[in-house]
């Protein structure tokens, strides 16, 4: 419903903006959609406004200037002849990205002691914007499911200010970050949450990096699913959906997260970067390899984004338990994580095996500590 407010007779405004979001803080923060060409569209805040003429190309843009952090809520009228869109409810501060697989998107209503912020409800000031793709479980994709798989559409979600059934599905990890940033901070916080459950780094890899070095070249093909780098997991998951189809895209084909949910970000001022993701690389007992990936994803993320001071908070592999042969390699793993980060400017790793359990299965429940360590990091090398 909202994407089509926002399409209303011809005008738009880029996914990144809606109502209840948090515009990033002191900052320039371009504004962009599309209208017909020539058309003269003006966005419109309190007593302020700006205004451009739409491109040839029916795409207009308009650069906002830096904002000091408020709380008090605003609207923003985006104007186009007698056509408009009206977005309520933003507010100003910080705004995070909180990417990996299913540990970054553990809901709260799962996590230990998240029964107990249910109770309270949402904190003035948290906003979330919670992409949702399709599950990657080991069921063949349905119909609908084949229709979205697709950049523009696999991922749905919008900003909302999350309460009752709506907060419990938030990633756990991601709230209770944002509940001691708001406190570290005093500023008004937001969370893009986009994790998919399995996914490997691979996929959240730029498309320009994936093409730009030899060693990756098969992994831009239908060959990807026969790549002794992917997870067998993950290739054996991949062929229980899409089946004998090689040309149908999935969730973990290199470079479909990063067109789907990172590419539509351009220009959109984060904060930093939350990237709790690994298990699924982990497989694979190569520390050179699974360390280029993530300098890869971090510099092409730096580039597509136009960031190239974008922080990285990158969670490292907790300690687990059992004997399942799919973690033996944890250990190398994380030196492959020490090494990415040590080799990459502004990139920090959280450091959490002494956090872990003694099961096997892979979503250790507890994710407050995680989320604490993560803040206290951020503390120190982003002081508010």
């Amino acid at each position: 419903m909202l994407l089509l407010l926002l399409r209303l007779h011809g005008l738009e405004v880029a996914r990144p903006f809606g109502s209840h979001m948090v515009l990033p803080h002191d900052v320039i923060l371009p504004v962009h959609g599309k209208a017909a060409p020539g058309d003269l569209v003006s966005i419109h805040i309190g007593i302020n406004h700006y205004q451009t003429r739409c491109q040839q190309d029916a795409v207009w843009r308009i650069e906002l200037p830096a904002m000091v952090a408020s709380a008090k809520p605003f609207a923003m009228i985006i104007r186009s002849g007698e056509k408009s869109i009206v977005l309520e409810d933003i507010v100003i501060g910080e705004v995070w990205l909180c990417s990996g697989q299913s540990n970054m998107d553990f809901p709260l209503q799962r996590a230990t002691h998240g029964a107990v912020e249910l109770t309270r409800g949402n904190l003035a000031g948290l906003r979330f914007f919670s992409l949702t793709g399709i599950p990657t479980t080991a069921q063949p994709f349905r119909e609908s499911d084949r229709a979205r798989m697709q950049a523009t559409s696999f991922f749905q979600g919008s900003w909302q200010v999350p309460s009752g059934k709506e907060l419990g599905a938030v990633s756990a990890i991601a709230w209770w970050f944002a509940c001691q940033r708001l406190q570290d901070s005093g500023r008004p916080i937001g969370i893009v949450e986009n994790a998919v459950g399995g996914s490997g780094t691979e996929a959240w890899m730029a498309p320009q990096v994936l093409r730009s070095r030899p060693q990756y070249e098969a992994l831009t093909t239908p060959a990807w699913l026969d790549h002794a780098k992917v997870s067998s997991w993950a290739r054996q998951r991949a062929r229980q959906q899409i089946g004998q189809l090689t040309d149908m895209p999935h969730p973990f084909q290199p470079g479909f997260l990063y067109e789907s949910g990172i590419a539509w970000w351009r220009d959109f001022p984060f904060k930093g970067v939350l990237w709790y993701q690994g298990e699924t690389n982990a497989e694979i007992d190569d520390v050179s390899w699974n360390a280029l990936l993530l300098e890869d994803l971090m510099s092409g993320w730096r580039r597509g984004l136009r960031q190239e001071r974008l922080p990285f908070f990158l969670v490292e592999l907790p300690r687990i338990g059992g004997n399942d042969p799919l973690r033996r390699f944890w250990p190398q793993y994380r030196e492959a994580q020490q090494q990415a980060v040590s080799r990459t400017p502004r990139a920090y790793r959280i450091e959490t095996k002494d956090l872990g359990w003694d099961s096997a299965d892979v979503h250790q429940p507890d994710k407050k500590p995680i989320a604490r360590r993560m803040a206290d990091e951020v503390k120190r090398q982003c002081p508010p």
